[in-house]
């Protein structure tokens, strides 16, 4: 009898082990995908932000892609602009569900692409136009993004994949010059490195008096700033756009299964300056906000160095982020612009 006991003992004390090796795999490797999410890694690029869905491209499927048929909407685009995209032309005569039926056919890959043509004088997307003719359709191809330049091999790829897609419509093509793109492509991409910044305040707590997830939370709401699905906490202006965004320190996300438990230690929030309108106002509001957090939570505002974080330092970035901007206008993408936001995603 009491080896019986001892063995089922031993298989339940094992059962527990394996338990919890398995439960804490199974919470690392939720909290790692969390992270992950926390800065997106999206594959479109950003000059997809204003094209419709249909211009990423679609992978292979039986039968044909469905056809549009909605020819009283318009989804008005920008006009081609050879300082930041390359532009092919496709001339002929066709319509948006021709496009749409080419693209499947010839398996371009069109991410990042946008789709431009002019109807009664409009500006717009191609795709999204069904039954439309068009006689002439820019294929736009950005020169930048975060991800980098484009090169000179993918230039001269795309406007072969563009040879491609036009036999598939019976038009012919006008590329640009690939060499005054790639040109185009270094410059930009070096001044986009001086400009794409991110400024970041901290708040740090003291480990005797660091507030768990939950309290802290539930003073951000109060402050208008929402836990989102990325685990990271956003403040947003009425169409949905991150004016900042509020992180933990050490990179994990705010987990709701940790919240009710887990003491916070520090956290940072982050401008991205050339995605918003106007960095120096919401710079002045980040700021109002961490210094009230440490008010309220008995923290600390710094930098990243540790070094107080005050009113004097404010006002020298605040000079830098004016000078940003003033740089940004100069070159024709100011500040929270659709084309900033394209650029830097």
């Amino acid at each position: 009898m009491m080896s019986e006991l001892r063995i089922m003992a031993g298989v339940s004390a094992l059962a527990l082990v394996v338990g919890v090796v398995l439960w804490g795999r199974w919470q690392e490797q939720r909290q790692q995908r969390l992270t992950r999410d926390l800065i997106p890694t999206s594959v479109h690029d950003p000059l997809l932000d204003e094209v419709s869905e249909i211009a990423v491209r679609e992978e292979p499927k039986l039968g044909e892609i469905p056809v549009s048929t909605d020819q009283g909407s318009t989804s008005l685009a920008q006009a081609p602009d050879l300082r930041f995209e390359y532009d092919v032309v496709l001339r002929g005569h066709f319509t948006g569900n021709d496009l749409r039926q080419a693209i499947h056919r010839s398996r371009l890959m069109t991410q990042g692409l946008r789709w431009v043509g002019q109807h009664q004088g409009q500006w717009m997307d191609v795709t999204t136009q069904g039954g439309v003719n068009f006689e002439q359709c820019h294929g736009l191809l950005p020169l930048v993004s975060r991800a980098g330049r484009i090169s000179e091999a993918r230039l001269t790829l795309f406007a072969d994949e563009m040879r491609a897609l036009a036999s598939h419509l019976g038009a012919t093509i006008e590329p640009g010059e690939v060499g005054q793109a790639a040109e185009r492509a270094q410059q930009l991409d070096r001044f986009c490195e001086q400009v794409d910044i991110i400024v970041g305040i901290n708040v740090r707590f003291s480990p005797i008096k660091s507030p768990l997830g939950s309290r802290l939370l539930k003073y951000l709401t109060q402050e208008g700033i929402s836990l989102g699905e990325d685990g990271g906490c956003h403040a947003r202006t009425a169409d949905g756009q991150d004016r900042f965004t509020l992180i933990r320190q050490d990179g994990a996300p705010f987990l709701p299964v940790n919240l009710d438990h887990e003491p916070i230690s520090a956290v940072t929030l982050l401008l991205e300056v050339v995605r918003v309108p106007d960095p120096v106002t919401i710079f002045k509001e980040m700021f109002a906000v961490a210094e009230r957090l440490a008010l309220v939570l008995e923290g600390e505002v710094v930098d990243d160095q540790g070094e107080r974080l005050g009113v004097r330092q404010c006002t020298t970035i605040e000079k830098q982020l004016a000078q940003v901007m003033g740089t940004l206008e100069t070159q024709g993408i100011p500040c929270g612009s659709t084309l900033a936001r394209r650029f830097f995603s």
